[in-house]
């Protein structure tokens, strides 16, 4: 039903000739020698995406409760870090982890069919963005709110959202370092204001350049085994890159 989906997004990928700028720190210290995160239990690090689902709904709604992925993940893809969350507030955990090593705020790109632009009804102080808490400070944010928890907490620059089409039809990378959020319901029915094309081809841009990339599925806003396969084509489908 979605292959010649899949072969579209797979002939835009392989335009971009540009190579892959490759994540510049070091998270190994992070995980022990299985894999598994020392401060956010359901992360861990892979060899290759899993999509294995959760035994538990991680995401509900007025329509119903969603199975999501079995573990958070990071892989490293021909030098890029990519963090593969299920809800998009646990990118907080990534963000986190980056700025830990690099000593420094950075941007974000966030390509998303909603802005995730709302209020946070919980406060937080600057020490619970620290690795050490932000389990905890997770579980007390949504998935719409985690840009305004992080305000003003030094972690963040700036935020470069990508939710429109004339943001997608006219995105510039940003000058500064930044880090990529990426919710894959870009691709699902609520992203239908915006052509592939532009869609792929500001991906691509801000993918190659990205410090670190975030991808959340989504569950609940796109059919995760349709969100699975863009995935592996995204992460795997090297196309021209040398």
């Amino acid at each position: 039903m979605y292959q010649k989906l899949f072969w579209k997004i797979e002939e835009l990928w392989e335009k971009s000739k540009e190579k892959t700028l490759p994540s510049s720190f070091d998270i190994s210290r992070n995980y022990d020698e299985k894999g598994d995160s020392l401060y956010y239990p359901r992360f861990v690090r892979v060899q290759q995406f899993d999509p294995s689902p959760s035994k538990i709904p991680v995401f509900s709604d007025d329509y119903g409760s969603y199975l999501g992925l079995a573990q958070c993940q990071v892989l490293d893809v021909r030098g890029k870090l990519i963090y593969i969350v299920d809800n998009h507030n646990e990118m907080l955990y990534p963000l986190v982890e980056m700025r830990t090593q690099k000593k420094e705020s950075f941007g974000v790109v966030h390509i998303d069919a909603h802005n995730d632009d709302a209020l946070c009804e919980q406060r937080f102080e600057e020490k619970d963005f620290e690795l050490n808490s932000i389990a905890k400070t997770i579980s007390r944010t949504r998935i719409s709110d985690f840009f305004d928890a992080i305000s003003g907490k030094g972690i963040v620059s700036s935020v470069y959202r990508i939710t429109d089409s004339h943001s997608f039809e006219n995105f510039i990378l940003p000058k500064d370092p930044f880090f990529l959020s990426l919710d894959i319901d870009i691709f699902g029915p609520e992203g239908d204001f915006v052509s592939l094309e532009s869609k792929v081809n500001a991906i691509r841009k801000a993918w190659n350049k990205a410090e670190a990339i975030c991808i959340a599925t989504s569950p609940g806003f796109i059919e995760q085994k349709f969100a699975h396969e863009i995935i592996r084509i995204l992460c795997y489908y090297q196309g021209n890159e040398e």
